[in-house]
Formats: C-alpha cells, structure tokens, sequence
C-alpha cells in the first residue's frame, strides 16, 4: 500500500468511529504506530483537524472546524448527495439554490462516469409533483431558528399574518416542521400566553435572547402543524366519521387535506376545514366510503341540497 492511499483509508477510519487508538489504527492499516503518527502529522498539514486523545495508550479523532478538506463518500453516499442537492434547488429554503447548484457542479464533475450516468438516468426518468414554492423560508432565519430551538432558547421576530397584520413575537421555539412546500416554528408565544404555529416565510429579523425556555407540557408539533394547515385557517371546521379504517382513508386524504384519527378497526374519524360547504360537500361526495357528518349541521343541509340537484339533473 502506497503513501497516497494509506492516507485515504487512514481518512476513511477516521471519519467513520468517533475515537481510534494508534494501536487500532496500526493493526488496521498494518503499519507501526510510528507510521500511523507520521501519517496523522501529514494529514494535519492537509488540513484536516486531527485531535489527539488523552488517556492510555493515546489516540486520535477527525475534529470540527477548520479548514474543510474533501470528504470520502462511497457509491451510495455520493449519489445520495449529488440528488439531495438536486431537491434542494427547488425546495422552500431560500438563498441556498445557487449555493445548492455550485456544490452540484462540483460534486459531479468528480463522480465516476457509472455514477454520472446513475444520476442522470434517475434524474431525467423523475419529475416533481411540487412546484416551486413561491414562499420561500430564508436559510439564515432558518439557521437562527434551528439554533434556538435546540437548546431551547427563547427567540424575538417580527411576524406577518395571513391578513397583512405586522406584530412583534417573543417565543419559545420547540420544533421546526418541514411540510414539503413551506417551513413552519412552533412555539410558545409568551404574550399570547399558547402554542402557535409561524410560517418562517412570514417572520423577519429572527433573533435570540439569551434566556432559557421555561419548562411546560408540550404539543405534537407535528400534529399542531398539520391542524393548523387543514382546518385552523378555514372557516368552517367539519368532523366526519368514515366508514374505513384510517389506513386507507390516508391512502386519499392527505395530512395538508384534513387530520385523520383512528376510532376503531374499521372507521376513522375525519376534520377538515374550508371555506365554503359546498366545496367540503363534492369533496365527501367523492369519496369511496360511507360518512356520517357530525359538525357542522350546515353541512348536512348543503349535502342534501347537492343530492336534489344531482337527481333534478340526472333523473
């Protein structure tokens, strides 16, 4: 084994267990420790930041921070890269896309001519359902956001609601959710005294305070999300018991339609919001299964009155 390669495995290991002896590493790469140290003084000169480890026998592990060398992917691991950034030009991250497209470039003028050939058959053999989003969360509110809610730090930002309206936001950020077309904070408004959803495209000028969340009993911010996308923002809020299992009512349902709940093996329980009845109305109307509408009554009235003119039209 050459010098050139012994370096890229001894890489490899690095950067695949956390902590490794010079012993460890001697044995893997059947060298002396000696060789292995010479080995790791030349990778430090590369740039990459090799950390000794104190304790017996001394070792060794691939730090952070520094000057960022190239990274040692497989087969799979680099096509999966190379279409994660294909995604990521047309996801709902704004700022990012150029970026995104100039580590692609890069990326794929280093691929192997079968991978080359693997990215562009999948690539070109694919087309999206999603369009581009026109709401477009800005990646540094998004870093800032990500930043506060782990450590759980409360987070100020001016908001924009639906309706145009411009408030201040002191939070305290639990979880960001990804719906695939927009990112989405939730978190405790500590004026509004409740949990609240923010589309991050609306919020501006995200900033941390410094002060700890307070400890509370917390929401599925998944669910919060999900909620807030299918029935909060509508005017009426239906509730519908299916005649299905909640298994295949999600097969035509989906979780930006409405939130399914499970009531026993063979019936769920539907909520969903809209704005007009009749459009909630033709929407049951077209699904396979038996319904029994119980809020709003409203909507008991709008699906006979469409049940009249269907048999006034048809009969």
């Amino acid at each position: 084994m050459d010098t050139a390669e012994r370096l890229l495995r001894l890489l490899g290991l690095l950067e695949g267990r956390i902590d490794w002896t010079a012993h460890d590493l001697a044995r893997r790469l059947n060298v002396t420790t000696r060789t292995v140290r010479r080995d790791i003084t030349r990778l430090r000169d590369l740039g990459y930041p090799v950390e000794a480890v104190a304790g017996p026998g001394g070792g060794y592990r691939l730090g952070a921070g520094g000057k960022l060398p190239p990274l040692l992917l497989d087969d799979e691991e680099a096509l999966a890269v190379a279409l994660g950034l294909r995604v990521a030009t047309a996801t709902a991250v704004g700022g990012l896309e150029d970026a995104s497209l100039s580590a692609l470039s890069k990326l794929e003028h280093v691929l192997p001519p079968r991978l080359r050939n693997r990215l562009e058959d999948i690539s070109v053999a694919t087309v999206s359902t999603l369009s581009s989003s026109s709401a477009l969360a800005d990646h540094n509110a998004l870093a800032v956001a990500a930043a506060a809610a782990r450590p759980r730090e409360r987070l100020r930002f001016g908001y924009t609601d639906s309706e145009g309206r411009s408030t201040e936001r002191h939070t305290e950020p639990l979880r960001l959710v990804h719906t695939g077309r927009r990112w989405y904070l939730v978190a405790f408004d500590l004026d509004r005294d409740d949990w609240r959803t923010f589309r991050l495209d609306r919020a501006s000028g995200l900033r941390t305070t410094g002060m700890r969340s307070s400890r509370r009993p917390e929401p599925d911010p998944v669910e919060m999300v999900e909620r807030g996308v299918a029935i909060d923002v509508y005017r009426y809020r239906g509730v519908i018991l299916l005649e299905t299992n909640v298994e295949r009512a999600r097969r035509l349902v989906a979780t930006t339609v409405g939130v399914l709940e499970a009531v026993d093996e063979s019936r769920c329980r539907l909520v969903i919001g809209a704005d007009e009845l009749s459009w909630l109305a033709h929407f049951l109307l077209g699904l396979p299964w038996d319904f029994i509408v119980q809020e709003p009554a409203d909507l008991r009235d709008e699906l006979r009155a469409v049940g009249q003119k269907l048999i006034a039209d048809h009969s």
